[in-house]
């Protein structure tokens, strides 16, 4: 992860708390992380390691703890194996020990009992790619895509007993750019959720902090993706369906493309190029390469090898 440059944006600020009258700089805070070794968690990680008067006490990671070179020297690392074992004594007495001031969650697969968040005098808090209470789950990104959104953002709020629905602290804004891909936008939506929690922690750890309960529609929940997550169809016009093998082929990819007027599923590998020009049949392919026709459009792609046939079920 070391060298990654973080794409610069553009956001826009809907921040709920009140921001006046706030301290030049936090408090001295001890803080738990809990989170993962993915792109998500390490911008945060490494914003809590700069910040001013913030003693990282430890990170939490579900799995076993080895010695690599991911966390920065003299952060220690606490490995929890299993779901189950965030209830065990064990585990609540080594949280305990650290006195933590508060919790914070950045891309941790587990909800946190009670037990837990009760420890911290300042609870806990969520750094969450999406818009509350829209896109409250496990993989807001990839949906962001699947749902064809022009903008998400980040979320910023309270842990409470369920998942992603504690009262809102901020927001932030963000257009999700035209060419933007999963693993672009999950480290963009990082690099702002780090900067949020940084830019309220002052407000957190005094409890002048003012959340708000989530509000508002859609409220769509958004799961891991499952292979039927990941189906476009010739009846997508052609620049949504390149925008979204776009956006998903480099995690997910070859993306598989039903053609209605032939039932044939080809595994789309890249995207060459997207137009609207009319096309001679469903499906132009020469070697690996391929043009097929959308309504509307037209996409030139790179192919793989071809899955076997995909079975409709009809009503």
């Amino acid at each position: 992860m070391a060298g990654i440059r973080y794409p610069e944006c553009s956001t826009g600020d809907d921040d709920i708390m009140s921001t006046q009258d706030q301290p030049t700089g936090p408090p001295n805070a001890r803080i738990v992380l809990f989170g993962m070794r993915c792109a998500f968690t390490r911008p945060v990680l490494e914003a809590l390691i700069a910040a001013p008067g913030v003693d990282l006490a430890a990170i939490v990671l579900p799995e076993p703890v080895t010695d690599d070179d991911w966390f920065a020297p003299g952060t220690r690392a606490i490995g929890i194996a299993t779901r189950a074992a965030l209830h065990d004594a064990a585990v609540r007495d080594t949280l305990r020990a650290l006195a933590p001031d508060l919790i914070v969650v950045a891309c941790f697969p587990w909800r946190l009992p009670e037990g837990l968040l009760g420890l911290p005098a300042r609870g806990g808090v969520n750094v969450h790619p999406s818009l509350l209470p829209d896109g409250h789950g496990p993989a807001p990104v990839f949906w962001a895509f699947r749902w064809g959104l022009a903008e998400t953002g980040v979320s910023l709020h309270v842990l409470d007993g369920g998942f992603d629905t504690g009262p809102l602290i901020a927001q932030r804004r963000l257009a999700i750019p035209p060419d933007a891909t999963l693993p672009g936008l999950e480290r963009t939506l990082a690099r702002l959720g780090a900067g949020l929690l940084l830019d309220r922690l002052t407000d957190i750890l005094t409890g002048t902090a003012r959340p708000a309960p989530q509000h508002g529609e859609p409220a769509r929940y958004a799961p891991l993706p499952r292979a039927g997550d990941l189906l476009v169809t010739t009846g997508w016009p052609a620049r949504v369906a390149a925008r979204f093998i776009r956006a998903v082929a480099p995690v997910h990819g070859p993306v598989p493309v039903l053609v209605r007027a032939t039932g044939q599923r080809l595994a789309v590998a890249e995207v060459i190029d997207v137009h609207d020009d009319a096309s001679p049949g469903p499906v132009t392919a020469r070697h690996d390469m391929a043009t097929v026709r959308f309504s509307p459009g037209i996409l030139s792609c790179r192919l793989e090898s071809t899955p076997r046939p995909l079975h409709l079920h009809r009503s």
